[in-house]
C-alpha cells in the first residue's frame, strides 16, 4: 500500500471533490482518480460514493479515514522525532464537517482553507448531507461542525450558531415564461402552474413549506416531478417541464445563463431559512472551538 495514495485519499476526502483535490496537489484529475481506484481495488471496498454532482465518503471510507489519519500522524511524528518541533503533537487532528448539498458552499471552503493556513496539521472530513441528518449528526457526534438551515436548530439551547449565508426562497422559470416581467412572484400566482420539487428526503423543509403555503392560499400544488438535485430540476425547467423551487443560497449567479432560465424571488412570510454554521456547545474539542471562533470572527467582520 503506497503512502502517497493514503495522502491522496485524505486530500480528496478533505476537499470533497477530485477536481479541487487535484488542483491543490498539482496533479491531473485522471491521475488522482486512478490512484484512488488503485487504493479501493487493493482494499476491496469503495471509499467514496460518486454521484453525478457530488462526492462523499462511504461508510467504509469514513472508517478508513480515521485509521489513515492515525497512520499519517505517526509518520509525521517519526519525521519530527529528533527536531523537538512542538507542532508534531498537533499533526493530523481531524474535524468532521457536514454541509448542505445543492448549495453554493464556496465561502465554506475559503474559511476552512484560511484556517488551515494557521493550523497546517488539521484535517477536514467533508460530507454533504440532508438538513435533518446534519442536525441529528451534530447532536450525536457524527459531525463536529455543520452548515445547515437555521430552522432545524430551533429551539435548541445546546447548539451555538452564527449566520453563514442569508437565504430565501426563489423560483426558476423558463426564459420566455409569462412571469418574466414580474419583479416578484407570489404563492397565489402559482395556482395554474406545474412545478418541480426536490425529493422530500433531500430538503423536507422546502417541500413542506411550499405545499403548506399553497394550501394556505386555497389550492393544491401541481408537482410534475421530484428530482434528486438542483441541476436536474433546472434542466427540466429550461425545456418547459415546470417551475423549480430553489433557495437563493443555491444560486451562485451563473445559473440563469447556464440553463437559459430566469430566477425570481418569492414573496413569503417566514424568515428562518438562513444558513448557519453550528457546533454543539457540549464539545470539549479545543481545536473545534478555535475553528468556530475563527469562523464567527470572519463572518461577523464581513
Amino acid at each position: 500500500m503506497k503512502l502517497s495514495n493514503l495522502k491522496y485519499f485524505v486530500d480528496v476526502a478533505m476537499e470533497g471533490s477530485f477536481t479541487r483535490a487535484s488542483e491543490k496537489l498539482f496533479i491531473s484529475q485522471p491521475t488522482l482518480s486512478r490512484r484512488i481506484k488503485e487504493l479501493e481495488t487493493e482494499l476491496g471496498v469503495e471509499l467514496f460514493i460518486r454521484n453525478r454532482h457530488s462526492l462523499e465518503l462511504s461508510s467504509a471510507g469514513q472508517q478508513f479515514l480515521i485509521e489513515v489519519n492515525d497512520i499519517l500522524n505517526r509518520v509525521n511524528k517519526l519525521s519530527h522525532m529528533f527536531d523537538n518541533q512542538k507542532t508534531a503533537d498537533e499533526a493530523g487532528q481531524l474535524l468532521k464537517i457536514g454541509y448542505l448539498s445543492n448549495f453554493n458552499m464556496n465561502a465554506m471552503y475559503e474559511l476552512l482553507e484560511s484556517f488551515k493556513q494557521s493550523h497546517p496539521h488539521v484535517q477536514f472530513s467533508l460530507k454533504p448531507d440532508t438538513p435533518m441528518n446534519l442536525a441529528e449528526g451534530l447532536s450525536n457526534g457524527q459531525y463536529d461542525l455543520v452548515f445547515n438551515l437555521s430552522a432545524y436548530f430551533q429551539p435548541n439551547k445546546s447548539i451555538e450558531e452564527v449566520l453563514f449565508i442569508k437565504n430565501h426562497l426563489q423560483i426558476a422559470i423558463p426564459a420566455d415564461h409569462r412571469f418574466r416581467k414580474k419583479k416578484k412572484v407570489y404563492f397565489n400566482d402559482l395556482k395554474q402552474e406545474i412545478v418541480i420539487l426536490l425529493e422530500r428526503k433531500q430538503s423536507p423543509i422546502i417541500v413542506d413549506y411550499v405545499v403548506s403555503q399553497c394550501t394556505k392560499h386555497g389550492f393544491n400544488l401541481k408537482a410534475n416531478s421530484y428530482v434528486k438535485d438542483l441541476d436536474e430540476g433546472l434542466a427540466m425547467t429550461s425545456v418547459g417541464e415546470g417551475l423549480a423551487f430553489l433557495y437563493s443560497g443555491m444560486n451562485d449567479g451563473t445559473l440563469e445563463d447556464k440553463y437559459n432560465i430566469k430566477i425570481m424571488d418569492i414573496q413569503e412570510e417566514r424568515n428562518d431559512q438562513n444558513i448557519v454554521a453550528a457546533i454543539n456547545k457540549q464539545s470539549k474539542n479545543t481545536l473545534l472551538q478555535e475553528l468556530f471562533s475563527f469562523i464567527k470572527s470572519s463572518l461577523l467582520t464581513k
